[in-house]
């Protein structure tokens, strides 16, 4: 991306932010309900934009440019050892006249990501195990680019909202293996309530979902370079197209939800959703004038998830119950070329992915004048069994993860506000075993090891964040903030480092 196009995205994002910009005699209060906990951890909740009408009580706004650094010992080599670089970000959430409201958001993002390895392909835990990989990798340049936005309408008894989002990626490698790669991921969404009694609404959403991704490799030395193979999983790869260069993903799904709540959630809620996707992976081989079909990885997605949350005086007390189910399962063509046409002879499930999480989260919150507490604790468990077959490879395991997350609001005056919160989780893992077939080269066994052994390792995490935001007489209120997470797995320190700096409105 060159820089008049980084400008342009810039100054309409700071032009957009300052549209919706609005004043407040006190600083503490508006960033209370910016940034208020509770609304974080009711997410899924606002997966319905139709809800979104009741997301704030009054209009908000942020601009804010980011830098991150990651420093990782222990790694997935298909992930990378972190990625460095600038982000720009803008979100607003505008309350109009007649019971409407606007929202909008957009960031873009140029990073470095490390010493990625036995994967050329961007978005991997979402087309795993079907990348394109080598054994030499490096690092690349990753840009990203997001927009998104929204609108819903409150009457009487109805609500309803609309919202989209576009995401794009560009990667590139100024060395061999030289990468190319694009993708785009497109979103569109509605939902609509009704209030059934009082208080109580019920409320149906939908969504649709369209993602594409393309990818070639290229190598200055045409003499002297890797194999590239087409990944299948567990270090098996699709002999019939190794070294073809050129891939191709194309996904379709949709979602469908159903909630019922009671005072805009605000009392409690009970939501679950259903969604459904399918990746179809396509390979462009040498010497060919077509691609070829070589997987189709069809994900189904369920979840519910409910909440209830009750007032005592000045405390806020809440509980939050979730289940989530993710089932993918591959399935792949075989060709014979002994005629003069490539032809497909046959297409068979290999590769099925389990992962179910089940977890309880509680919410408390001390709400007074100059400030606020909150505390989240967290336990969460889940089990993940993976495993192809044709030939056989797998592993399983089952892991809890136990956490605090704490926040702190504090008034220092009218127009100072510090904020710090602080975190620690804990994941043990109760019993792993695996069936990796070790019919694979060297090299590639060392890595599908490797990877079992950090999937299945007890993690440490501890950080913290702070901020402090400030407003000057008729100015916009700016902050600066820091964050810095260390994780600790197989007795080594993986650390994380961001800063921020931005207005709010």
């Amino acid at each position: 991306m060159n820089r008049s196009k980084f400008f342009f995205i810039f100054f309409l994002s700071l032009g957009y932010t300052l549209t919706f910009g609005q004043d407040s005699l006190r600083l503490f209060p508006k960033i209370s309900n910016q940034y208020n906990e509770e609304r974080i951890q009711m997410k899924n909740y606002y997966y319905n934009p139709a809800n979104m009408s009741d997301y704030s009580d009054f209009s908000i706004s942020e601009f804010n440019v980011n830098y991150q650094s990651d420093k990782l010992k222990t790694y997935l080599r298909q992930m990378g050892s972190g990625d460095n670089g600038m982000s720009v970000k803008t979100n607003s959430y505008k309350k109009l006249k007649s019971n409407n409201v606007v929202w909008g958001n957009a960031r873009y993002s140029n990073m470095t990501r490390k010493d990625l390895r036995y994967n050329e392909n961007l978005d991997f835990e979402r087309i795993a195990p079907y990348v394109t990989l080598d054994s030499v990798g490096g690092d690349i340049n990753l840009e990203n680019y997001h927009f998104a936005g929204g609108f819903a309408k409150k009457m009487k008894r109805y609500s309803f909202g609309l919202s989209g989002s576009y995401d794009a990626q560009m990667a590139y490698r100024s060395r061999d293996p030289r990468l190319r790669n694009t993708t785009s991921d497109l979103l569109l969404s509605a939902g609509i309530n009704y209030k059934v009694y009082r208080n109580y609404q019920v409320g149906i959403f939908g969504e649709f979902n369209k993602y594409t991704q393309n990818s070639a490799l290229s190598f200055v030395n045409a003499v002297s370079y890797p194999i590239v193979y087409q990944s299948i999983g567990f270090g098996y790869t699709n002999y019939f197209f190794n070294n073809s260069f050129k891939t191709q993903f194309e996904e379709f799904g949709y979602k469908i939800g159903g909630q019922i709540s009671s005072k805009n959630g605000k009392d409690f809620y009970i939501i679950g959703t259903l969604s459904s996707s399918n990746n179809v992976k396509s390979v462009y081989p040498k010497n060919s004038n077509r691609y070829y079909d070589t997987s189709d990885l069809e994900s189904k997605i369920s979840q519910i998830e409910a909440a209830k949350f009750i007032n005592l005086n000045n405390n806020r007390i809440g509980l939050i119950l979730s289940y989530n189910s993710t089932i993918r399962t591959g399935e792949e063509y075989g060709y014979t070329s002994n005629s003069d046409n490539t032809e497909v002879i046959f297409k068979r499930k290999a590769y099925k992915k389990e992962h179910y999480t089940t977890s309880i989260k509680g919410l408390y919150q001390l709400s007074q004048e100059k400030y606020t507490v909150t505390a989240i604790p967290f336990l969460s468990y889940q089990e993940v069994t993976d495993r192809r077959i044709y030939p056989f490879s797998g592993q399983k395991y089952d892991s809890y993860t136990l956490g605090l997350d704490l926040d702190l609001k504090l008034e220092i005056n009218k127009n100072q506000v510090l904020t710090f919160q602080p975190n620690y989780a804990f994941r043990n893992v109760n019993k792993a075993i695996n069936a990796l077939d070790t019919n694979v080269s060297s090299g590639k066994l060392e890595w599908i090891y490797d990877d079992f052994r950090i999937l299945t390792s007890d993690i440490t995490t501890v950080g913290a964040m702070l901020r402090y935001d400030l407003k000057i007489q008729k100015l916009p209120s700016f902050f600066v903030s820091g964050q810095w997470t260390t994780t600790r797995i197989k007795e080594k320190n993986n650390n994380f480092v961001g800063f921020s700096l931005g207005i709010t409105f």
